[in-house]
């Protein structure tokens, strides 16, 4: 431990240089010694992202309990965070409007050539590209990355610091992860921010129904496992080989990273699809030229499995891969909605009533690409001749199977309990999941009255993800957060890049999954970057400024472990920390921050 805090001292040293569930909540922390400051510390660290200054105290003086009743409805007003979000600009659009403002290069390159702005043949590059930049700021349009890697980034990490609502922001995180999409998948990339805003954050507290169908439709997860692609094949192709599973862009837009602009357009009325991969036939010596063959469209099964083994009923949950190829089948022609022309053809193709096509929102059912035959799904018959209520009806199965039960929470409980959870907790969070439908909230106040979640609080054996140690470095020191960019760094290199894990898996919550040698250095490299004011964009309010009067490493400990160990006995801590830091140490204050945020104490929670 010594020579853990001898390194950053020496670090640092370089550096200067709303359900019923809400009512009659009863929380048995007295019953495992605990006061009603360590109840609410213990709250503020498991179901929000820590701490703010003084918000032990409040808590404890409002009640443990009434705290977790305003959270589990989680509608807070929410002024702060509302007034720095204001620089999102892509927050209060649509998908189609993002996909009109945040234009790809390549794209724009495109449109500009088609409307004889640009001349690649003649123009320099250089010429080009200032060209393009009078054009940006002449229509308004945004660079491409700043949707995913700015807007979408730096929303996660304000709404985690600023949020009145903290159990719905670590409940979201919670959830996406659950039902992970990446922006290094060129399909998805374009639409998560769409996918978090609409599909994961306002059903977190709702019912698990709720949730599974609006990520089911979303088109980011559509476009992320496959399913927007999966089709049953003309009836001329159906006796035809099946072709080698392709991953594949984005339907016609090549996940919005340019070229094809719409798709989805054409002869796409009668089902079928124009653009996407052509499936490699055998060549055949001719006359003449002859039309492309048409490309062998297939069934797709990637969202189906994932559907079953991740979302609902776990790997071990009792369904076959017989099982998977039946629901894929189900789920044929669900897709989204294309954009450009692809999109203004299909709105008007339903509006002069053709029959095939359901749209719900940018949800979009093809019954001309459904199969319509027979299907057993988990011993149940679904007749010939279904369509879009067939996938309506898996996923209500899916949510009231037992094993979904016990898998949902089970994964809520890793998360909030620790990488263990016991049965008892299991089975009574289980218990009320199937009792109330898949609440949610309700599944989480089973929780939260469970002996087994305070017999943790003394324990500290959750460790923190990357986003949970800087958002409560960032609550408890009371950061003004200017630019997050820079946050994104750190983030990378402790192993959690945001939206950045492509298995569908999600980040695996488990303590090894962040302690390894390489994050646990870039931890400790964190806290000292934080402390010494040498991450850009961050102001720490309760971190004096150099012209102030440097408090003595005692007054700095009694300060700062009220402040990122609030309510805890930090005598041992306090004690290395005193032997750690020489006497003629400058900023003795930073130092015994960086120290703090290093230590066991504050990683774990």
């Amino acid at each position: 431990m010594i020579f853990r805090f001898s390194l950053i001292v020496l670090c640092c040293g370089a550096l200067l240089a709303g359900t019923s569930a809400e009512a009659g909540l009863k929380l048995p922390y007295k019953k495992e010694g605990l006061s009603k400051e360590q109840a609410a510390a213990y709250l503020l660290e498991r179901f929000a992202f820590g701490p703010r200054p003084g918000e032990v105290e409040r808590v404890a003086k409002m009640g443990p309990e009434k705290w977790l009743a305003q959270q589990l409805k989680g509608n807070l007003p929410d002024a702060e965070l509302e007034k720095r979000l204001k620089t999102f600009p892509a927050l209060s659009m649509t998908l189609p409007e993002m996909y009109d403002v945040y234009v790809q290069n390549g794209r724009l390159r495109n449109r500009m050539e088609k409307e004889g702005v640009i001349d690649d043949e003649k123009m320099p590059l250089k010429e080009i590209n200032e060209k393009m930049k009078v054009y940006r700021e002449k229509h308004g349009l945004r660079a491409y990355g700043l949707l995913s890697n700015q807007e979408l980034k730096g929303q996660k990490v304000m709404r985690a610091v600023y949020s009145e609502n903290q159990l719905a922001e670590v409940l979201t995180d919670f959830w996406f992860n659950h039902f992970n999409v990446t922006t290094r998948d060129g399909g998805a990339r374009s639409r998560v921010l769409a996918y978090e805003r609409d599909a994961i954050r306002p059903n977190v507290l709702g019912k698990f129904r709720t949730i599974l169908g609006a990520t089911a439709k979303h088109p980011a997860m559509l476009y992320y496992l496959d399913n927007a692609q999966s089709r049953m094949p003309p009836p001329e192709q159906q006796n035809q080989p099946k072709p080698k599973p392709v991953k594949e862009v984005a339907m016609g837009e090549m996940g919005m990273d340019g070229g094809m602009d719409g798709g989805m357009d054409g002869g796409m009325m009668g089902g079928e699809m124009m653009g996407g991969e052509m499936a490699k036939a055998t060549p055949k010596p001719v006359a003449k030229p002859k039309t492309p063959p048409r490309r062998k469209y297939g069934l797709n099964e990637n969202y189906a499995r994932e559907l079953m083994e991740l979302h609902t009923l776990g790997v071990d949950g009792g369904y076959t891969q017989q099982d998977v190829t039946e629901v894929a089948r189900v789920l044929t022609g669900w897709t989204a909605m294309p954009y450009g022309n692809g999109r203004k053809n299909t709105n008007k193709a339903i509006a002069n009533g053709n029959k095939n096509l359901i749209r719900q929102g940018e949800f979009l059912f093809r019954n001309a690409w459904h199969d319509k035959k027979a299907k057993v799904v988990l011993g149940e018959t679904f007749p010939a001749g279904g369509g879009l209520e067939e996938g309506e009806r898996v996923l209500d199965m899916l949510t009231s199977h037992p094993s979904t039960a016990r898998f949902i929470s089970t994964k809520l409980a890793r998360r909030f309990v620790n990488d263990a959870p016991s049965d008892d907790v299991i089975d009574e969070m289980a218990e009320t999941f199937t009792k109330t439908d898949g609440d949610i909230a309700a599944v989480m106040a089973t929780l939260a009255q469970s002996r087994v979640f305070w017999a943790e609080a003394k324990k500290r054996s959750k460790m923190k993800s990357p986003l949970e140690l800087a958002a409560s470095s960032l609550r408890a020191l009371e950061a003004d957060i200017r630019n997050p960019q820079p946050m994104m760094y750190w983030f990378d290199r402790m192993g959690e890049p945001l939206y950045g894990y492509l298995p569908p898996t999600g980040f695996p919550d488990y303590a090894e999954s962040w302690a390894n040698s390489g994050t646990l250095i870039a931890r400790m490299n964190f806290g000292v970057r934080l402390a010494t004011s040498r991450i850009r964009g961050i102001v720490l309010k309760r971190l004096p400024r150099e012209s102030e009067h440097s408090p003595t490493t005692e007054q700095a400990l009694a300060m700062y472990s009220k402040l990122l160990l609030p309510a805890q006995d930090t005598s041992a801590i306090a004690a290395e920390v005193k032997e750690t830091i020489p006497a003629d140490a400058r900023r003795k204050d930073m130092q015994v921050v960086s120290m703090l945020i290093g230590s066991p104490e504050f990683q774990y929670r």
